[in-house]
């Protein structure tokens, strides 16, 4: 398995990874998905297995600590004060779980992260992924009034997350 940076060409996979893997909020469009890769192409990345399909894909995009992009915006705005890589999406197609798939994007991700000198990274977790995100680092953080509303469309189990990146390094 091998990562390669997320293209246009990559997003009718994405899409179908995407569909396969999210039932409790509805899928992205392609716009709202192909805008992220266009503002950050150096944090969105696929995995390709030996016949270069693709198995899981993550995007990701700097942002600032308790404030993450909203779900379904087909137009991204990177923050000039960006103090965090805000982990959109990561989705393993199901065939590929258990795999490593994931452990190998998300230790991408940190590198990415760390390559550009981000101390924190932070997420939404759904479909009660919590205990998922606390493996990698990652602490459920209280929302204030503007993020709880933000929350809310991720579905009913959303819950913001933050991880100190130099303590995932030191695992």
């Amino acid at each position: 398995m091998n990562i390669f940076p997320a293209t246009d060409h990559d997003l009718n996979a994405i899409l179908a990874i995407q569909d396969l893997c999210y039932h409790e909020i509805e899928p992205e469009s392609a716009e709202s998905m192909i805008s992220k890769i266009h503002i950050s192409p150096e944090t969105c990345f696929v995995a390709k297995d030996s016949q270069d399909d693709i198995k899981g894909y993550l995007l990701s995009i700097p942002a600032t600590l308790g404030n993450p992009p909203q779900l379904h915006s087909e137009t991204q705005v990177i923050d000039q004060h960006a103090d965090c890589l805000y982990l959109h999406d990561l989705a393993i197609h199901p065939k590929a779980r258990g795999m490593g798939v994931g452990k190998l994007l998300f230790q991408h991700f940190a590198k990415i992260a760390y390559q550009k000198q981000f101390q924190h990274a932070s997420l939404i977790s759904i479909q009660n992924s919590v205990s998922f995100w606390k493996q990698y680092g990652f602490s459920p953080i209280i929302p204030d009034k503007v993020l709880q509303e933000k929350l809310k469309t991720y579905g009913d189990n959303a819950t913001y997350m933050e991880c100190y990146l130099p303590d995932f390094y030191s695992h």
